[in-house]
């Protein structure tokens, strides 16, 4: 690699870490909790895969493996994903190198590092932004497989590490319509393929006995989907073939290509990235239509993956923190913008892409800070007085066991299992009690308006302590 290429990738990789650690938004009560707290289950030995989360073993090995290092803490917790996402910028300078030349390296990791949907989801705990990385990583051997493979050793590699992603979700499935077009588009002998097939496939084979062994359903994993996903995340709007075309033509390319979504300019960057795929596959410019096929493939599986067969429901919702898969070959596509454009134009979309990313990023400055806010601030007060119940809402104390490492020194009542107040502490978050929003969650009226005979101990912008 030339000295100025390789300057370029370590001030973007610098770039890049510092954006995430600038914008880390700590502990996200949800999926963050669940993991979590397999996470410590299987510190004591403990292996829970009665979930979603518990299920996805190769997601949950970094974490488990962060705790015992580091203990249990909200930088131990996305520390993976924090990695996995800067990694990604270099893999995608290396990708854009190898397909569009020395000039289409940095704007692909420059829209990698500053993407503002790749940024906020790498201090998330999901699965998508490791899965991208790897996917990522995987097209980076299987490119240098193309040139030179002597004993299919690179097809092997590749076929590893997609295996390897395809135990953090299973995304990776939909990259067999990536192998399936580049087979109809290069005419290589479908044996070309079985060396990067056979270890994906030996992979899942191995799950599925470790699910037998376990659980006594080879596709235990797929079950918990079905029961968690189908009539729960979904909605009955899909089950016919006109919606789910309407969401593949209408709904997800509104969601993601357009102004007002990400806070206004996450979808003006992913436009820019695929219009320059779009302009350079018109051309027939070098090394697009690998890209292109990248982010088709996930993009199908998106809209016809199903969570149901009976009834069939497809996929996801276009949630924001399952972009990462789409994102990176986005990123790759935008490498191709300075092969048919005059260098102004392209340093302009460079400057624009950076422009845009700041805007978003200020803009969304908050996301994602408030949900633990509140069990932040309660803990250090609860550590400083005795009170040996606390009584408050179910999220806020998801949060206060998680800052106690998923083993509370003191017992924590939810409002709706609350009988007698009497002898305990209520702590009221005033985001989490906040009327009407998504996020609102049953707090009595007792505690919003409680009598005079209750003391408040402690009020600040985030929540109020009472001594009923």
């Amino acid at each position: 690699m030339p000295r100025r290429a390789a300057i370029s990738l370590i001030l973007l990789l610098i770039a890049a870490a510092a954006l995430r650690a600038c914008c880390f938004t700590g502990l996200q009560i949800g999926d963050d909790i669940v993991y979590s707290q397999n996470a410590v289950n299987r510190l004591h030995g403990v292996p829970n895969v009665t979930n979603t989360q518990g299920a996805r073993n190769g997601f949950m090995l970094p974490i488990v493996v962060c705790y015992a290092l580091f203990g249990t803490n909200e930088v131990s917790l996305v520390l993976y994903n924090v990695v996995c996402s800067t990694a990604l910028v270099g893999i995608l300078f290396l990708l854009a190198r190898r397909l569009f030349g020395e000039a289409g390296a940095v704007p692909a990791a420059l829209v990698a590092a500053v993407h503002p949907n790749l940024i906020r989801y790498a201090s998330e705990c999901h699965t998508d932004t490791p899965v991208a990385t790897w996917i990522a990583l995987a097209v980076l051997v299987f490119l240098g497989a193309l040139d030179e493979d002597p004993g299919a050793r690179r097809r092997i590699l590749s076929g590893l590490i997609l295996g390897w992603a395809y135990l953090h979700k299973e995304t990776v499935v939909y990259m067999a319509l990536f192998f399936a077009g580049h087979w109809i588009a290069t005419k290589r002998s479908w044996k070309w393929y079985v060396p990067l097939a056979a270890p994906v496939l030996g992979v899942a084979v191995l799950e599925m006995a470790g699910f037998w062994a376990m659980t006594g359903n080879p596709l235990e994993r797929y079950a918990m989907i079905r029961r968690w996903h189908a009539g729960h995340y979904m909605a009955e709007r899909y089950t016919t073939l006109g919606a789910i075309l309407h969401r593949q033509f209408i709904e997800l390319p509104v969601l993601m290509f357009t102004p007002w979504w990400g806070h206004r300019f996450t979808g003006l960057i992913n436009l820019a990235c695929l219009a320059t795929g779009a302009w350079n596959l018109a051309k027939r410019a070098p090394g697009t239509g690998l890209a292109a096929g990248w982010f088709l493939a996930i993009y199908a599986g998106y809209c016809f993956w199903p969570s149901s067969l009976i009834p069939f429901l497809p996929g996801f919702f276009l949630f924001d923190w399952t972009l990462p898969a789409l994102g990176a070959p986005l990123a790759l596509l935008f490498g191709g913008v300075p092969l048919r454009i005059p260098p102004i134009a392209f340093r302009a979309a460079m400057v624009g892409v950076v422009l845009a990313a700041a805007a978003t990023l200020y803009t969304a400055r908050d996301d994602g800070r408030p949900y633990a806010a509140g069990a932040r601030e309660a803990g250090p007060w609860l550590r400083a007085h005795s009170y040996a119940r606390v009584i408050t809402d179910d999220k806020t104390i998801e949060g206060l066991d998680f800052f106690e490492g998923h083993n509370p020194s003191r017992l924590y009542i939810p409002f709706q299992e609350a009988g007698d107040f009497a002898g305990s502490v209520v702590i009221v978050s005033k985001f989490w009690s906040q009327p009407g929003q998504w996020w609102s969650r049953p707090v009595p009226d007792l505690a919003l308006h409680p009598p005079s005979s209750w003391k408040k101990l402690h009020e600040s912008e985030l929540l109020i302590i009472y001594r009923p």
